[in-house]
């Protein structure tokens, strides 16, 4: 195999990775509805983590890796923003729909930029402005289409975008210094911390129960593991655009196992909110000539 050919099997290995974790978030998703019937996004949330918890260590423990923390700040705001996004992402499912949580939930890319912009001084360019106002008008069409989905579910959901937006910032940061299964064992425990208090819902266990919440653990485990290799080899833009996938995914998920209507307002937010994310990222500054005397 020639190196040309060795590139083009790792682009769709890549692909294959990206649409993998996408069938895998959007499960989960649809998973979490399910068990909203007999629990609650909290209890979800810990049981979530408690999967993923045990499933870290045992690979830390396959793979001789340390559980060390070199710099535990940007760890401990990691674990604490990520925990807390993904615990409102779950809280919105139960209380709305996956299709909508999920939209919301990938409004983070919006949040980066603005923190960004207003706490980090990155420098503001027009097309991240418009971006970033196309996106806002997406959300509201998807706020006012007048789905059944309730406003406290909206504003969790969007909530849970806002907290995985700093959890960005954090990632970026402790991705510099600790290793991937430390830093996502630290999301685990502090979401732990943060849902035990609906440790008495366990008393509603039966086996049926215990195996969906262990499928949905271990499929959101497996999802970021995907992802990860996924967009390891390829351009960050394009792996972005694929992963936006999922949204669709899991909406039409929706549709399929809970009647939840696709209006027209939540496809048109998904294109507005895709257009608006991804115009900072397709229009590229123009460089500026340089001449050498």
């Amino acid at each position: 195999m020639n190196k040309l050919e060795k590139k083009q099997n790792s682009y769709r290995k890549s692909i294959a990775y990206i649409y993998l974790s996408n069938i895998l978030f959007a499960t989960t998703a649809l998973i979490v509805g399910l068990l909203s019937k007999n629990f609650d996004g909290y209890f979800i949330t810990f049981s979530r983590f408690a999967v993923g918890l045990v499933i870290g260590f045992v690979q830390l423990a396959i793979t001789k890796t340390p559980f060390q923390i070199t710099n535990f700040k940007p760890w401990i705001g990691r674990g604490f923003f990520g925990s807390l996004a993904m615990m409102l992402y779950y809280v919105s499912i139960s209380t709305g729909s996956p299709g909508r949580a999920t939209f919301f939930n990938n409004t983070f890319p919006i949040f980066v930029a603005i923190i960004a912009i207003v706490f980090l001084k990155d420098k503001v360019r027009l097309p991240t402005i418009f971006g970033i106002l196309i996106a806002f008008i997406g959300m509201y069409l998807v706020l006012s289409d007048n789905s059944s989905s309730s406003l406290i579910a909206n504003i969790i959901g969007i909530s849970s975008g806002f907290f995985a937006g700093i959890a960005y910032h954090f990632n970026k940061r402790v991705s510099l210094t600790e290793h991937p299964s430390v830093i996502y064992l630290g999301v685990c425990i502090v979401g732990m911390l943060m849902t035990g208090f609906s440790i008495p819902q366990a008393a509603n266990l039966d086996l049926y129960a215990i195996i969906i919440l262990i499928l949905a653990g271990a499929s959101a485990y497996f999802a970021q593991i995907a992802l990860t290799i996924g967009v390891r080899d390829i351009p960050i833009t394009e792996g972005s655009m694929h992963t936006f996938v999922k949204i669709p995914m899991t909406s039409l998920g929706s549709l399929i196992f809970f009647r939840d209507p696709i209006t027209v307002g939540l496809v048109t937010g998904i294109l507005l909110l895709f257009t608006g994310i991804f115009l900072d990222k397709i229009i590229k500054p123009k460089k500026a000539n340089v001449h050498f005397e």
